[in-house]
């Protein structure tokens, strides 16, 4: 699928991984007391921009608020420096609506992300996307009663929660761009699922999978004071990549200088694979 002026999706090795930063996340370091540090904002964003044409993976940068007014400034900044697509998340679906409106009336529509539609949607939200004529949006695979890859299908296509599966609603919302976010949950409460589904997600539906795996590693109690934290944040986004993930929301975007030289490595190792794989299949007539 295209959303501005990204590309993602495919066969595994066809289009580049695209990793998501998030920026103004709760306790981040350019929040102030009346706003947030423009400069150093600005300077993350830009670090991710100039990786990203660096390695060649695309980006999209999760801009996060907790109020209308918060949301709708931080989009407007990110937009202003940057032309990637960007990620409107908020936990409160009102804040997400009053910046996809925004985002409408500014005529970006295009280029911005709903993150998320997940089984929390309501009537209000759904009937106010349609009429907002939102085209681009993240599911959360994510059910109550959580226990494996086909609850979180099951999720999609039809969950107890919901009358109707989250691609149901999102069509009816009328969603042209869809991308699918598995889900992950901590360590020994089922975050292997959110990997193993990515394959599994992809076969049964075709659309774009991805998730953040990274946020297992931050509620893992045992490595939260370890020197090595860093390091094993930054490993796990590969691990997605290697089961096939069309995208990768990576976590804070300072992490950014450091993670798409991680991936980048990663990303060419499957491609080669797959170009093996079909050069073998080609000659063996199969």
């Amino acid at each position: 699928i295209k959303i501005g002026n990204l590309v993602v999706g495919g066969q595994p090795g066809e289009n580049p991984v695209v990793l998501v930063g998030t920026i103004f996340y709760h306790g981040h370091k350019v929040l102030t007391s009346n706003g947030f540090d423009k400069e150093k904002a600005r300077k993350l964003i830009e670090t991710q921009k100039e990786r990203s044409e660096e390695t060649g993976l695309p980006r999209i940068t999760n801009v996060y608020g907790n109020t209308p007014e918060e949301l709708i400034s931080r989009l407007d900044f990110v937009i202003d420096i940057d032309d990637a697509p960007v990620m409107i998340d908020s936990p409160n679906y009102r804040t997400r609506l009053e910046a996809v409106r925004h985002a409408k009336q500014i005529g970006v529509l295009d280029k911005v992300i709903y993150n998320s539609i997940n089984i929390t949607l309501n009537r209000e939200e759904k009937e106010e996307l349609k009429k907002l004529g939102l085209k681009n949006a993240l599911l959360l695979a994510h059910s109550i009663n959580e226990r494996g890859v086909e609850d979180k299908i099951r999720c999609l296509e039809r969950d107890g929660a919901l009358s109707k599966g989250l691609l149901e609603n999102a069509r009816e919302i009328g969603v042209e761009n869809i991308i699918i976010d598995t889900a992950t949950t901590p360590l020994r409460q089922g975050a292997g699922f959110s990997i193993s589904s990515i394959l599994a997600i992809k076969a049964r539906f075709g659309y774009p999978v991805g998730c953040g795996i990274h946020n297992a590693v931050s509620a893992w109690d045992w490595v939260k004071n370890r020197d090595s934290r860093k390091f094993v944040d930054l490993a796990s986004s590969v691990i997605p990549v290697v089961f096939g993930a069309d995208f990768v929301l990576y976590g804070p975007i300072e992490n950014a200088k450091y993670v798409f030289d991680v991936v980048a490595f990663a990303e060419m190792l499957v491609e080669e694979n797959v170009e093996q794989f079909i050069d073998n299949v080609n000659r063996l007539n199969l």
